[in-house]
Formats: C-alpha cells, sequence, structure tokens
C-alpha cells in the first residue's frame, strides 16, 4: 500500500489527511457550524498524490477542522474496471466518513476533477447504497465539478481520451507519443466494442446518468462547474451543456468559466478566484439549507 507524508491510506488509492500534518494551520478544537464535516477529493486521471495534494491544502486553510480524504485513480482504470470494480474500490470512504446511513449531522463536499474523478465520485454514491441500501442517497451539500463531464459521445471523444492516457503515461512508454497514443486509441475501441457486445454501460455515461438521479445524488447539493475555454481535453461546450441537463434535473448549478487555463489547470493558475468560488458557493449551500425550496 503506498504511503507518503502527511496522510494515512485507507486503501491503495484512498488517503486520508493527518490532523497534525500543517504546522501552520492547526486544527480548531471545536468547527463553526457552517462548515463541511468531510470533503472527499476525487484527482484528475492519472494525477500525483504531490499534485492533487495541493487541493487538499486549499479546503485545509478553508475549513481547517474538516476531515479530508483524497481518491487517486488511473484513467485507464476508470473506463476498464467493471461498476462492480469501481463500486469495491470506494467502500473504504463509506466505511470510514458514513459507518452509519445519514443522520443530518454530516456536512460534506465532493470535488470531482476531470471525468476519471466524476466517474469515481459516482462509483461512491453507489458504494453508500450497497452499505446502506437503495434508494439511500449518500449526504452531500456541494459539489465541485472540476473540468468535467464532457461529452459521452466515443466517436469524438476516443482521440481525446486516448490523448489523457498518453499523457499520463508518458513516463511510462519512452517511445514516440503518437505511437503511445495510437495503442490506447486501439484498445479503447476494442473495449468500446466488448461492451457493446456484452451490455455493459461505459463508466463516464454511467456517472453522468447517476449524477441526475435524485435517489443517488441529492438535488440539495448546488454543482459548481470550473472549466476553460483552453482545455483542449474538456471542451467548455459539452461542460455547460451537461450543466444545463443537470438544471433540468433539479439541481442548483453555478457556472465558473475560465478563459486561459488548461485541463485541471484552474486552481494553479487562478488560485484567488478558483478558492473564493468554492469558499461562495459553500455559503450559497449552507443558506439553502436554512431556507430549503418549498
Amino acid at each position: 500500500m503506498p504511503t507518503f507524508p502527511g496522510f494515512t491510506p485507507i486503501s491503495d488509492r484512498i488517503f486520508m489527511r493527518n490532523e497534525d500534518s500543517d504546522p501552520i494551520y492547526t486544527t480548531p478544537e471545536k468547527a463553526p457550524t457552517d462548515h463541511p464535516t468531510t470533503i472527499i477529493i476525487y484527482g484528475w486521471g492519472d494525477g500525483l498524490p504531490k499534485h492533487v495534494v495541493k487541493y487538499v491544502d486549499g479546503y485545509h486553510k478553508l475549513f481547517p477542522a474538516a476531515r479530508i480524504l483524497m481518491v487517486i485513480s488511473s484513467t485507464f482504470g476508470a473506463i476498464y474496471e467493471s461498476l462492480e470494480q469501481r463500486t469495491t474500490a470506494m467502500l473504504p470512504i463509506i466505511d470510514i466518513a458514513f459507518p452509519a446511513a445519514a443522520d443530518g449531522s454530516e456536512k460534506v463536499i465532493l470535488h470531482a476533477m476531470s471525468n476519471t474523478g466524476g466517474i469515481y465520485a459516482a462509483a461512491t454514491l453507489n458504494a453508500f447504497q450497497r452499505r446502506h441500501g437503495a434508494g439511500k442517497a449518500l449526504p452531500h451539500h456541494f459539489c465541485v465539478c472540476d473540468s468535467t463531464p464532457g461529452s459521452l459521445v466515443f466517436s469524438t471523444e476516443v482521440g481525446r481520451w486516448s490523448r489523457a492516457m498518453t499523457l499520463g503515461t508518458a513516463k511510462v512508454f519512452p517511445w514516440p507519443f503518437g505511437f503511445t497514443q495510437r495503442m490506447w486509441w486501439t484498445l479503447l475501441y476494442a473495449l468500446h466494442l466488448l461492451e457493446k457486445a456484452i451490455g455493459r454501460e461505459p463508466s463516464g455515461v454511467y456517472s453522468c446518468r447517476v449524477f441526475l438521479d435524485h435517489s443517488m445524488a441529492s438535488p440539495r447539493a448546488p454543482r459548481l462547474y470550473m472549466y476553460s475555454k483552453a482545455d483542449d481535453l474538456i471542451w467548455w461546450e459539452d461542460v455547460e451543456a451537461q450543466a444545463a441537463k443537470a438544471k433540468s434535473s433539479g439541481y442548483t448549478t453555478i457556472l465558473e468559466m475560465f478563459e486561459d487555463s488548461p485541463h485541471v489547470g484552474h486552481m494553479r493558475m487562478h488560485p484567488d478566484r478558483y478558492w473564493s468560488a468554492v469558499e461562495r458557493c459553500w455559503k450559497t449551500s449552507m443558506a439553502l439549507e436554512d431556507n430549503p425550496k418549498s
């Protein structure tokens, strides 16, 4: 099981931030009642822990008493693994953060980055129901969608998916970039044909579907979409189209579009704007809790 400073490994891909890992930002004895109690960050495909941990640090500065879990996953795993495998992989989150069905005391943020993050966030929703029963939605109050979700049309997306996988495995394969991308493209196409043959729902299609299902994803949790016109992996038009579907399905949506940041690069290029949007929308979520729609 991998380890790195400041975190306790819960599984080979799930890590919990240690309370004493930051000597500057100390954990208060009692958190404000309007702060989140648990934050779950789903890193982008093949994102290295040393990069994803910067989001953990950002959240800890905003909400120092919150328990923060970080999920590290591969793009290939998100596409290749079955729903059963993805759900089983996320069960440790439920056992740590939600050992009992919702009692109203938890205030939870889900933060998904890129399609891989969204796929495993959806698997967590399914894992909650496996532990606590069908029809029980994982209690969360706010969802951040960073550079996700994108288009679900395989024929138009396979090129970008294969490019993302090539970027993520560049250090593994020493040969030319184009050769690696062609390899991943071929593998993705073969998997696509296999899924059609056996009737298996693609992971990206499943994740978008369940995040529009009120019995799995609470409509009381606002969604903040952070995306960019400069993203060459997830087009801004596709994010806005997915956000429109969520809005028409009864979810509160907030759009934060950047002009120049690359895929999952918005926080790196515009940290003040990024974290201000998160904090502002969390306050919106708490206001909705205090004044729910009739």
